[in-house]
Parts: structure tokens; sequence; C-alpha cells
């Protein structure tokens, strides 16, 4: 019994953490294929705030910071991670 049951909670772990980096991942793309409009990058980054995990926040946050290196346009929507 106990066996299963410590397979069950790893799987769900497991299974946990790939959904997470599959939202990751998505949020990620979604930014990308929006970054042509400050706008519309700052609302789907105030709607990524909602879904990720902390942990994944830090990543967006380090992600966000090399991607509008060479978009200074996006620079404003940083304020919205670091608040």
């Amino acid at each position: 019994m106990y066996f299963y049951t410590d397979l069950l909670l790893k799987s769900n772990l497991k299974s946990s953490f790939t959904m997470s980096k599959i939202m990751y991942d998505y949020t990620k793309s979604v930014l990308e294929r929006v970054s042509f409009d400050p706008l519309l990058f700052c609302k789907e980054l105030e709607k990524a705030i909602k879904m990720l995990l902390p942990y994944e926040m830090e990543q967006l946050r380090e992600w966000l910071l090399n991607y509008t290196i060479g978009k200074p346009e996006l620079k404003q929507c940083l304020l919205i991670v670091n608040s």
C-alpha cells in the first residue's frame, strides 16, 4: 500500500511540474507573439502573473529582463512584474 501511495504521489508531483512548465512556456510564447504592441504585452503579462507559480514568476522575471534588452518600448511592462 505504501509503495502505491508513494508512486501515486510522485506521479502527481511530476505531472504538476509538467503542467507548470507547459504554462510557463505557453506564457513566454504568447508574450513573444504580442511583443509588437506594448499595451497588449502588458495585458498578457498581467494575465500571466495571475496564473504562474511564484518560482515561475522568478523565471519569467529573468526572461523578461533578457528579452526586453533590445526592446525599450517593453521596459515599462517590467514595472508590473516588479510590483
